[in-house]
């Protein structure tokens, strides 16, 4: 059986303007699977820049880690020896942070307006 007969290499170019047209061809769509795939991987991007925060965040740890454990354990000391205290101090904590939640949309709307 030769080369040209085998249904395998029907596809395959036969001469110079055949792999032109060819590459042509495969150049388009390469450029639509690219449009395609940036198209699809924007959806992905705020779940990526919260992976990239993370990782930021996992990484400063990481580079101050005695600081963090220091700071872990004077916590850790401060609930046992003032509970209450702490308990009440971790409430207001909570709280500013929920009015911060709520502010910060409308904060951000104003910021632009002057801007």
């Amino acid at each position: 059986m030769s080369a040209k007969a085998h249904p395998m290499n029907a596809d395959l170019p036969s001469g110079p303007r055949d792999l032109a047209a060819r590459r042509e061809r495969l150049l388009l769509r390469s450029a639509q699977l690219r449009e395609q795939l940036g198209s699809r991987a924007r959806v992905l991007r705020p779940a990526l820049r919260t992976v990239d925060r993370v990782r930021g965040g996992a990484q400063a740890v990481r580079d101050n880690r005695s600081w963090v454990l220091l700071g872990g354990a004077a916590l850790v000391g401060a609930v046992l020896v003032r509970p209450r205290l702490m308990m009440g101090l971790g409430l207001r904590v909570w709280s500013g942070w929920q009015a911060f939640q709520r502010v910060r949309p409308i904060a951000r709307t104003l910021w632009r307006q002057l801007l």
